[in-house]
């Protein structure tokens, strides 16, 4: 029979069996580490994908299984690549990074969230910048794509590229009295990150930007923004009209051309015509297609599928200013078309002589203010508060969420816009091109479908397979065009 010490010993044991299985770590990928991984250094990686080589050693015939298996990621890999690309302000782009043991794989362990505003200006700095580079040819120049032959095995970042100085970043002078306000951090990796008042923290999730801010940041990326404020002038022009249009088989100048709807339109259907239906109104002439489009139920026989577009909306009376000299408010010549003098010829402005007196001798008494006498009619930031209220987005906002770099339209306004009738056939046709992708892209979109999120990275970084480091971005791309050429 068992004493008791025994039988405590036992309980004690088939408790702590109980108690590892309900709150143990549960194993995925047959292996789970318990900790977070230590980052490795860089040589790590890089010594492993030298000695691989081309995995023709036969030290290495048991990994190419590895190798072969990785295929399918490779497409991801390439997508992580492209999403972490450097830009041109950028000189050296280091990015977190999770590799296979064995060199068969190389991600980009990172999602370059962003400040909009601020990437916005940095684009419009950009612009200014290459065009002068353009215009002067002095580092231009063009480079061969693609940059690896098939058969060529690409390049090894140790022996060529890591003692090579890297290029200058192209980064436009700013002026350290005009835009004090976003001068010491304007081109940092992650700008504000270390702003607890406007930047989150070191997650980089939403951003707060101050009227000064905001001002010099759409000051800087006007380059890029439409100078057009009023709606009106896309009437005909705009997202349901080009609906419209593509339902009753139309194309509107300088618009998109689709493929017909509906292919059951008939012009001699003799069970149907104008003749014997009593209800229709007979145009002998020739309907314009803007006609059409505008009024699709009067000037249709049998529209189907059409979205009626605003026909007007109110006139804007705000001009943007390009001078900054210019106070808040002033009368401008577009708008206030009349003289500032008084015209007394007219009949209408002729007075009596003893009233011009009266009016003349006419005095208020001393204790009559006028209302807000001691408020100033405008401060240094009403112009650009005004400019703001006015600009589209994301410079009306003063704080906002993060967003990926590669999801912020930069010059996606550009193709909605009329194309100049002086420009070439081959931009007027790739105006249309992008207008028709616009159009379907918003008719078949779908609002997306609730998932369980999973983090495919993470899943990789608890098995024993997978190790992280930082690396360079080139030394990155490098890698992966190694390990596909490899792979095929």
């Amino acid at each position: 029979e068992k004493s008791r010490e025994d039988l405590l010993d036992e309980k004690a044991r088939k408790w702590q069996s109980l108690n590892s299985k309900r709150y143990g770590e549960k194993r995925k990928f047959g292996y789970q580490e318990s900790t977070k991984k230590a980052e490795m250094p860089p040589e790590h990686v890089r010594k492993i994908i030298k000695d691989h080589g081309d995995l023709s050693s036969r030290k290495f015939r048991h990994d190419k299984r590895a190798w072969l298996g990785a295929l399918k990621y490779i497409p991801h890999a390439v997508y992580k690549l492209i999403e972490n690309m450097p830009m041109p302000w950028e000189q050296v782009r280091n990015v977190n990074t999770i590799y296979h043991t064995t060199g068969a794989i190389t991600f980009c362990n990172a999602v370059p969230f962003c400040i909009e505003p601020v990437y916005m200006a940095q684009w419009g700095t950009m612009w200014i910048t290459m065009r002068r580079e353009k215009r002067d040819r002095r580092h231009f120049k063009r480079m061969r794509f693609p940059p690896f032959d098939d058969e060529e095995p690409p390049l090894d970042y140790g022996d060529n590229v890591l003692d090579v100085e890297p290029l200058e970043a192209i980064q436009m002078q700013l002026d350290e009295q005009e835009d004090a306000p976003i001068f010491d951090w304007f081109y940092d990796a992650k700008p504000l990150a270390d702003t607890k008042q406007q930047v989150n923290g070191p997650t980089y999730r939403r951003w707060r930007l101050t009227l000064a801010q905001q001002a010099v940041l759409f000051r800087l990326s006007n380059q890029l923004i439409s100078d057009l404020q009023d709606s009106n002038y896309f009437y005909l022009f705009d997202k349901k009209s080009f609906y419209t249009a593509k339902a009753l088989n139309l194309s509107i100048p300088g618009g998109p051309k689709f493929e017909p709807l509906y292919r059951d339109i008939h012009a001699d259907d003799d069970d149907w015509n104008e003749f014997n239906d009593i209800g229709k109104i007979i145009i002998r002439n020739q309907i314009r297609t803007e006609y059409r489009i505008a009024f699709p139920f009067m000037y249709n026989s049998r529209p189907r599928r059409v979205a009626i577009a605003p026909y007007h909306t109110p006139a804007t009376t705000y001009i943007k200013t390009d001078d900054p000299d210019l106070p808040a408010f002033y009368y401008d010549p577009i708008v206030n078309p009349l003289p500032a003098y008084r015209n007394t010829t007219s009949s209408s402005e002729v007075c009596d002589e003893d009233d011009e007196a009266d009016i003349a001798e006419f005095r208020l008494p001393d204790p009559v203010k006028p209302l807000l006498e001691d408020t100033p009619l405008f401060t240094d930031d009403t112009s650009n508060g005004i400019a703001l209220y006015w600009a589209p987005r994301p410079f009306n906002l003063r704080s906002g969420n993060m967003r990926r770099m590669q999801d912020i339209p930069i010059v996606g306004t550009w193709f909605r816009e009329h194309c100049p009738s002086n420009h070439p056939v081959k931009v007027r046709v790739s105006y249309q091109k992008l207008l028709k992708c616009w159009v379907l892209n918003n008719l078949h979109s779908r609002p997306p479908r609730s998932l369980k999120k999973k983090y495919l990275f993470k899943e990789f970084g608890k098995t024993k397979f997978f190790h992280v480091t930082e690396l360079d971005w080139v030394e990155i791309g490098l890698q992966v065009c190694r390990q596909g050429y490899n792979m095929l």
